[in-house]
């Protein structure tokens, strides 16, 4: 590792424990400006764009700081048990002048490391962290210059983070001297010369803010102007993109964000472009071999779904939801929405353990899956760089040409609602109570035809709309597990548990959920990280076994996910996720509620 790269990871330390949304103080709201300021480095041409308009609530940020305490104790109790072991331990490697030599940078990052956690020790806090110059506030943007990715974070102070940052270094003895352009100074990270490097990591404390790039060290003259907001775009447009976005979809304004795929595609497609030079001057691709027919066959595949968006619709102290859009073409919108099951959603409010629900009609999506491909056989594409795609149709095409089990032809819908389940050590059920739904085409063709393959089912009268009948114990896999079985007009179902059959039928007579919807899902997240702690603990145990015990470090590690977990499983409370196929594509939303 080398003095820069050292540097490097100080800096990131820091970067990391300060960064969200911008204070009040510092907001810049205007008609003829963006409620955002650092929107205003961003160009019209980026082919993405992730920002903020207006800050996070500051209860928000209280709130969920004060969840969180358990863990930044943890990480605090831990930090100061690493420093005094470091203060310990001797300050050079012993051994031969060899062994000497090759720990010369391991030495250099245990300096550096002690020189951070002496600078982070009772500063685990929002005073301590805004005291290093962070705003827990801070605007952010992240955008594209070409396809390479700028970050800026607003500051509290950017020469007292420049102080922090210097006060580490000067500690840990490493000397890494700031650069300069046109008189603004800035850190350029890379092993190797300008000329031979080919991805530098860039970072600038500016006047008001933090900026942070990765691009070509070769394009550095070019790109660097506008990195440190020497010259500024003559129009963008990113303050009113945002807004409109928001507006259209009901996003609030405490983050958006949007990915032109075809933009972002073209960055590597033409030869002209900062990335285009920079994929001809490795050696393993140059764009200017494509040839235009190549170039308008990865536009129509891009065009299918040409732009993703996404925004939080919903930040409270109660409540995060976000929500993430594919765009398609109508027509192709239509034939997805049409390969939609008609099933019932799950009930948004929910106290269950678990309820889950997909409706998909496999018949007609294999029949549409069989369409897109023969397309491809019928007509490959030419393009040298997609052979592969043309292979995979082909193969796809056998495959899809087999004939389909009846019931998977037949097949419309699984939903699972769970009141309880219980687990052994071993991660397998032991029991469980709840309900279980299959929609299918004709259900009494499906339990007719299991009958006469199953002894003990052919004994049993299962009629639509019928009371829900007992299972026997031989048809049930968990030993003293009881089970109903009921059908309804388009659904097998199963009741598990003592007195879960009374809410069977109704079960599977709700009413079905909006157009398009194909899963959804809710969940308790403590019982879920429950389950998949007491999972994890099983699979450790056996590590445990097999490598011994942990070394200090591993064990610090885990302690402060342990205490993330415990904290995460204590304020959560359900999270909640819907996707759907709409007149414009693909929509996916997702909710998080905590207690």
């Amino acid at each position: 590792m080398t003095k820069i790269r050292l540097a490097t990871f100080a800096i990131l330390s820091m970067i990391l424990l300060g960064a969200c949304t911008k204070s009040d103080e510092q907001q810049v709201v205007t008609d003829s400006g963006p409620s955002n300021d650092l929107l205003l480095h961003v160009p019209a041409d980026t082919p993405y764009l992730l920002a903020n308009l207006e800050p996070v609530p500051e209860e928000v940020i209280d709130t969920f700081l004060i969840r969180l305490q358990p863990v930044l104790d943890s990480m605090q109790n831990r930090l100061s048990i690493a420093r005094a072991e470091m203060e310990t331990t001797a300050a050079l490697p012993q051994g031969s002048e060899e062994a000497i030599e090759a720990s010369y940078h391991d030495e250099m990052g245990l300096a550096l490391a002690h020189a951070l956690l002496v600078e982070l020790d009772g500063k685990l806090s929002r005073p301590g962290l805004e005291s290093l110059g962070f705003d827990l506030r801070s605007n952010k943007v992240v955008y594209g210059m070409g396809a390479f990715p700028v970050v800026r974070l607003g500051l509290s102070d950017s020469e007292v983070l420049r102080a922090t940052i210097e006060r580490v270094l000067n500690n840990a003895g490493i000397e890494a001297p700031e650069q300069n352009f046109q008189g603004v100074s800035f850190w350029r990270v890379g092993d190797e010369g300008v000329d031979e490097s080919p991805i530098s990591l860039y970072l600038s404390i500016l006047d008001d803010h933090l900026a942070i790039s990765l691009f070509p060290a070769m394009a550095e003259s070019e790109l660097l102007p506008a990195f440190l907001g020497l010259q500024m775009p003559v129009d963008s447009d990113a303050q009113a993109r945002l807004a409109e976005l928001n507006r259209t979809h009901e996003y609030t304004p405490h983050g958006s964000g949007i990915l032109d795929i075809r933009k972002l595609a073209d960055q590597f497609l033409q030869a002209e472009t900062v990335a285009g030079r920079a994929l001809a001057s490795s050696g393993e691709f140059d764009p200017a071999s494509l040839t235009q027919e190549c170039v308008s066959e990865i536009h129509e595949i891009i065009d299918h779904a040409p732009r993703i968006t996404m925004g939080t619709t919903e930040l409270t102290t109660s409540a995060v939801s976000v929500q993430y859009r594919v765009e398609t073409p109508a027509s192709l919108a239509g034939q997805l929405m049409d390969l939609v099951s008609k099933i019932p959603m799950v009930d948004a409010h929910s106290d269950r353990i678990l309820e889950f629900a997909f409706g998909m009609k496999f018949g007609p999506v294999r029949d549409f899956l069989r369409e897109k491909v023969t397309a491809i056989v019928d007509d490959p594409y030419q393009c040298e760089h997609l052979a592969d795609l043309n292979s995979s149709a082909s193969e796809s095409l056998t495959q899809l040409n087999q004939p389909m089990p009846p019931f998977v032809n037949n097949f419309r819908g699984l939903r699972i609602r769970l009141s309880e389940i219980m687990v052994g050590h071993d991660s397998i059920p032991q029991n469980a109570r709840g309900h279980l739904a299959v929609h299918v085409e004709q259900p009494e063709m499906f339990i007719g035809m299991a009958q006469m393959f199953i002894p003990d089912l052919s004994t049993l009268s299962i009629t639509p709309g019928d009371p829900p009948v007992r299972l026997p114990e031989s048809l049930v896999p968990v030993p003293g597990m009881v089970a109903f079985a009921a059908l309804s007009d388009n659904a097998i179902g199963l009741a598990v548990g003592e007195g879960e059959e009374s809410g069977l039928l109704p079960y599977l007579d709700q009413k079905s959920g909006p157009d398009g919807t194909f899963l959804s899902a809710s969940y308790d997240v403590a019982a879920y990280l429950d389950y998949t702690g007491k999972s994890g603990d099983h699979h450790q145990d056996g590590m445990d076994q097999h490598k011994g015990d942990h070394d200090a470090h591993s064990q610090a590690a885990r302690e402060i996910q342990e205490a993330a977990l415990k904290s995460f499983s204590e304020m959560a409370d359900r999270s909640h996720t819907i996707l759907r196929f709409t007149s414009d594509g693909f929509v996916a939303d997702n909710q998080m509620t905590f207690k």
